[in-house]
């Protein structure tokens, strides 16, 4: 890892995975361009990719490094090197991502300089908007709240006092003694910039892929942990060999994979074996360049889990989440998608958003209530002042 960063940085941010990443994003640049704050990122991986493609105001230093998955101590001796960087920029706030496993790591070897808060404060941020997420991300937050005394919510609605979220279904994350607050902040803005996208650039990234003869062009959202894996995206499969393909003909399944998956490609790997015994059924591995991308194309969308699902609703696209079992986010529990765990009910969904466009009505009655579910609020930039200036 390299740094060349000024001695002037009074907000340091550390990020691993995409998600958080694009969050991160929209926090600095609003910071950075009100003038108030000197700024740097370190940044690894998917994130790191997210950030480079995020056009950051110039002045926002993006630095890189590099963890071995592996090797527990590589990770903490990085760990000190961003913490003894960010130390020598005078760093006032740290401001990390929570659901990897380098986060606890990062929170652990904190602890150890015994630093008071009024002289460094770390918060943990907690970017997903569900109080539970399976495949992994609830395990690994519960592991870096253990060792973190700051949490910070994406939700407002997970900050509130009688609020819980939760490692497991019912494996409640204890918060007890740990100092917890809201931003409210949800991507509001870049879903209203992909909305206009969508009027103006569809036709044309169709044209680029030859799509422009494809009548209906869903696109299932992949995950990248075990249970997207093992369970949900199999599941999917195995229902869609099963229904009436007089349905799905004029149907293109477009598979975005998420960034991280790409490393090991193991939905690739199942879908090839899949396709290998069925030829009946158009779907392709997406070569878009991102999910902006896929939204842009997308009729509908598909999926298991993911952080964006309430940005389908938003944008007015027919959603279905589909899998081994059903997951439920804010667009189950509010009625705003199609579910299915089995060949008939997938058949029922399919034939439901074939014959479905959102329309502007019905995108502004969810709107009001899909930001009162992911706890978004105008104010968020107060908040996030808030958590970076309050030091009592």
């Amino acid at each position: 890892m390299t740094s060349n960063v000024t001695l002037t940085s009074l907000v340091c941010f550390i990020v691993c995975d995409g998600g958080p990443a694009a969050h991160f994003a929209a926090f600095v640049t609003h910071l950075f361009t009100q003038n108030e704050l000197q700024i740097s990122i370190y940044a690894t991986g998917p994130a790191l990719v997210k950030l480079k493609d995020s056009h950051l105001p110039n002045g926002i230093q993006l630095v890189p490094f590099t963890l071995d998955d592996s090797d527990r101590d590589q990770q903490e001796k990085v760990a000190e090197q961003l913490i003894d960087d960010c130390l020598k920029q005078g760093a006032r706030t740290l401001i990390i991502d929570i659901g990897n496993k380098f986060n606890a790591v990062f929170q652990a070897v904190l602890s150890k300089h015994n630093l008071p808060s009024d002289t460094i404060r770390s918060w943990c941020y907690y970017d997903n908007p569900e109080p539970y997420v399976p495949g992994g991300y609830s395990i690994k937050t519960e592991e870096t709240i253990k060792v973190s005394r700051y949490i910070l919510f994406a939700n407002m609605n997970l900050a509130n006092a009688d609020s819980n979220i939760y490692s497991l279904p019912e494996k409640q994350i204890d918060l007890t003694n740990k100092t917890i607050q809201g931003i409210g902040y949800y991507p509001v803005m870049e879903v209203e910039k992909l909305f206009q996208q969508r009027e103006i650039e569809k036709d044309t990234i169709r044209a680029q892929n030859n799509w422009t003869d494809v009548k209906h062009l869903f696109v299932y959202f992949g995950g990248n942990n075990d249970a997207y894996f093992d369970h949900a995206f199999p599941a999917f499969l195995s229902s869609l060999s099963q229904i009436d393909k007089n349905l799905i003909q004029d149907i293109l399944f477009l598979v975005h994979q998420h960034p991280a998956a790409k490393k090991q490609n193991r939905d690739v790997l199942v879908l090839q074996d899949w396709l290998s015994k069925t030829n009946q059924v158009q779907i392709v591995i997406s070569t878009l360049k991102n999910s902006d991308q896929a939204q842009i194309v997308a009729d509908a969308a598909l999926y298991y889990q993911t952080s964006m699902a309430p940005q389908f609703a938003l944008l007015g696209l027919p959603t279905m989440q589909v899998g081994h079992e059903v997951y439920r986010d804010v667009l189950v529990k509010y009625d705003l998608c199609y579910t299915a765990t089995n060949a008939t009910e997938l058949a029922i969904g399919l034939t439901a958003m074939k014959e479905r466009n959102g329309s502007s009505d019905e995108i502004q009655q969810n709107k009001q209530l899909i930001y009162n579910a992911v706890g978004y609020t105008p104010e968020w930039p107060n908040n996030l002042r808030r958590a970076i200036y309050d030091y009592k």
